[in-house]
């Protein structure tokens, strides 16, 4: 299970679209949507930090660089409610063929053009995940948002 926090240089988007920081007091106008495509789950054998990525696992052996894109929509925010994700039916689950055991530390959810958007640690990092092994995330397991 892992809590997430939003990157930096996104929540800086966010908040100089929703504060007087534009002409004459009118809020900022640089926030732009996220790409129309899925958003991706990566894992990461080094913490992330607001400023910085983690080191992504290497790719192969089970696992693919840039992540694996959710396939349903995850529960929507109301009021400012924290969102869950993966949504019902299926765990995002990645098996361990690389020759190595895997030790992952953090989790970021990028947008479709692999821009940062979400990270955090996992609960009890680091995991190792041996030869062999899978590594699933149960659904509504990762927190993001809330306010």
């Amino acid at each position: 299970m892992a809590q997430t926090a939003i990157d930096a240089a996104k929540s800086t988007l966010i908040l100089n679209a929703l504060l007087p920081v534009g002409t004459v007091g009118v809020p900022g106008t640089q926030l732009t949507a996220l790409p129309n495509t899925a958003m991706k789950l990566r894992l990461h054998s080094s913490a992330s930090s607001g400023a910085s990525a983690g080191t992504e696992i290497a790719n192969g052996g089970g696992y693919t660089t840039g992540g694996i894109a959710g396939n349903t929509a995850s529960t929507v925010s109301s009021a400012g409610s924290s969102v869950t994700l993966p949504a019902t039916p299926s765990p995002f689950s990645w098996t361990n063929s690389s020759g190595g055991s895997w030790s992952l530390v953090s989790l970021e959810l990028t947008d479709g053009s692999s821009g940062r958007v979400w990270y955090g640690n996992w609960t009890s990092q680091p995991i190792v995940v041996g030869i062999g092994n899978t590594f699933a995330v149960a659904v509504n397991a990762i927190t993001a948002g809330g306010f």
